[in-house]
């Protein structure tokens, strides 16, 4: 990369203690605009913060012209007629290999600085107010001309635009003056090779010129017309006939440009608008590739808040949904109890006295025609219930993984501006690990498992707070407890009818004693099981939702550090942005 050599050029400059101030103020802009782009991660391009630490280096320099063009527009005939000597080299290919630095020197002589870039020295008057830099075309065969021009122009406080009379303002050239614009550079241009035209075809081609430049750059420059090469001729004739010959060639114009209408004062100030141009442009830039940034992670979080919507809708849908399958548990339950209330019906009565004194009959018949497969069917129905809670679980985090691979694919391709790729491949590889770990979660998920532990749960939580007190047993042993208290009942009235004369009036009484301590059994089992197959329901939901935040929360706490961060950046690059505007303004106004 080709560097300035400013300290070479260095030389004491009297201003004036406002002047000072001015400067001082600029450098201290300069850096903080520095300090910002630090903030902004790995993806500031390089020459921006070359242009600034070149801008800043050059405040207290001379005034740094630079001379730009097409190859064979004029530039090095041009730069011979202005300085009165044949001081370059000229031809129609591309002479002009290195950027070449113009200074004052009391003898003539060459150096290379470094590949690409020379000093040459030449006892120029106008050369002690100010430094002129030749650049290779800006469409030179060797397209490193191009590249030594482009990353040269940041440091211009004037550009002198050429180009040629029988080629007006090409294609390139318009590219080049977009350039030039980005930068907020002060822009002249030179339409050279004037004396191949007629005056009214120079006219014309001075009109086609102003009216693309002018469109370009929304601004109309100074806009000169020359002849180089015969104002080179007129500064060669040692008798002082060239005089006439100087004047009609246009070069007196630009050069009374030059050296007069650049005075100390206008001077100055373009050379303090020239890096706020280089600040306008950069903190322009970052400020608009920040704000896209922003608009990326408003997307983000707003696919965080659609996930965090589905999961309180999934908690909401999931209690709905549990009803059905309470209320199949529910018919079990019920239906014992009916079979209940036809038992001792057709049990507990005179005819079947003999039975009666019979318990150990009376117990297996109970349990055979009560009780029945119910234990089965509670066990079948709760196994249903587990598989869909399950079910429902792992749709809900096989959704939710989706739509983060969705988002993950969705910016695989975008491009935040020009500024580079580096905060895209990171997010992305954060993206992809989220999506790496929910599907090895789906993947290692055994459902079998699953169910059977929330099954032992939920069997167990039950047994263990039934009003038996039996103790973990299982739902079926459970029950059997507590219809072992009818059948206690039930032979208890045997008892009584063998000890009282009055058995066969307190029968009816007993049998409906039996009959309401089952419904009251078979009512508090059921109140039970809802509560807690409810209980273990949220439990689980609660369980499944916690995994999905938890896996998703580097994706989010990325997000949310990312828009703070971006939040700051953004109210940083918009401050310095009206400090810049604010200081132009200032200069402009004197």
């Amino acid at each position: 990369m080709i560097t300035l050599p400013f300290g070479l050029f260095r030389r004491r400059r009297l201003t004036t203690d406002q002047q000072d101030a001015l400067l001082s103020d600029l450098d201290s802009l300069l850096q903080r605009i520095e300090a910002t782009l630090e903030q902004f991660g790995p993806d500031i391009d390089p020459a921006d913060l070359k242009a600034l630490s070149g801008s800043r280096a050059s405040l207290r320099e001379l005034f740094l012209i630079v001379v730009a063009g097409e190859f064979n527009s004029g530039k090095s005939t041009f730069l011979n007629a202005l300085l009165g000597a044949q001081v370059l080299p000229e031809g129609v290919t591309p002479t002009t290999d290195a950027i070449t630095l113009l200074k004052y020197g009391d003898e003539a002589f060459d150096e290379l600085i470094e590949p690409g870039l020379r000093l040459h020295h030449y006892p120029a008057e106008m050369l002690r107010q100010l430094i002129v830099v030749d650049t290779p075309g800006t469409n030179a065969v060797i397209r490193q001309h191009e590249r030594l021009t482009r990353d040269y122009i940041p440091r211009a406080d004037l550009v002198i635009f050429l180009t040629s009379a029988d080629r007006p303002f090409t294609e390139s050239e318009r590219a080049f003056l977009e350039l030039i614009k980005e930068w907020g550079k002060k822009i002249v241009v030179v339409i050279n090779k004037a004396d191949i035209l007629t005056p009214a075809e120079q006219e014309q081609v001075a009109q086609f010129v102003r009216e693309h430049v002018n469109r370009v750059l929304e601004q109309s420059p100074e806009l000169f017309m020359v002849s180089a090469r015969r104002a080179l001729q007129a500064r060669q004739q040692v008798d002082g006939s060239g005089n006439e010959q100087w004047q009609a060639s246009g070069m007196a114009a630009i050069e009374h440009f030059v050296v007069n209408t650049l005075d100390e004062e206008t001077r100055f100030r373009l050379k303090v608008l020239s890096p706020l141009g280089v600040a306008r442009r950069i903190t322009t830039r970052y400020l608009e590739a920040t704000e896209a940034r922003l608009a990326t992670l408003r997307d983000d979080i707003q696919a965080i808040e659609q996930i965090e919507r589905q999961l309180t809708l999934f908690g909401d849908d999931l209690k709905q949904d549990a009803e059905y399958h309470l209320a199949e548990i529910d018919r079990v339950l019920v239906a014992i109890q009916e079979r209940g209330d036809r038992f001792c019906d057709e049990t507990i009565r005179l005819g079947r006295i003999r039975e009666l004194l019979d318990g150990n009959r009376l117990r297996a018949a109970f349990e055979q025609e009560v009780i029945g497969d119910a234990y089965q069917q509670l066990d079948q129905r709760v196994q249903k219930l587990i598989d869909w809670l399950m079910e429902k679980n792992l749709r809900l985090q096989q959704s939710v993984d989706e739509f983060v691979q969705q988002r993950a694919l969705a910016h695989r391709d975008r491009i935040l501006g020009n500024i580079g790729g580096s905060f895209d491949y990171n997010r992305q590889a954060l993206l992809d690990s989220i999506g790496r770990a929910a599907q090895t979660a789906v993947t290692g998920y055994n459902r079998q498992q699953e169910a059977q532990q929330l099954a032992s749960e939920v069997q167990s939580s039950v047994a263990a707070t039934a009003i038996t007190g039996v103790g973990a047993l299982g739902l079926g042993a459970t029950l059997v407890a507590i219809f072992h208290t009818v059948l206690l009942d039930m032979t208890g009235i045997l008892a009584a009818l063998t000890v009282a004369g009055l058995g066969l009036a307190i029968l009816p009484a007993r049998r409906r004693q039996a009959k309401e301590t089952i419904r009251k059994k078979i009512d508090e089992v059921r109140n039970q099981l809802r509560a807690e197959l409810r209980q273990q329901i949220e439990r689980e939901s609660e369980r499944t939702l916690q995994q999905i935040r938890e896996r998703n929360a580097p994706f989010i706490r990325f997000v949310r550090s990312q828009q703070t961060h971006l939040l700051d950046l953004q109210r940083a690059f918009s401050d310095l942005a009206v400090t810049v505007e604010k200081l132009s303004k200032q200069i402009e106004q004197g």
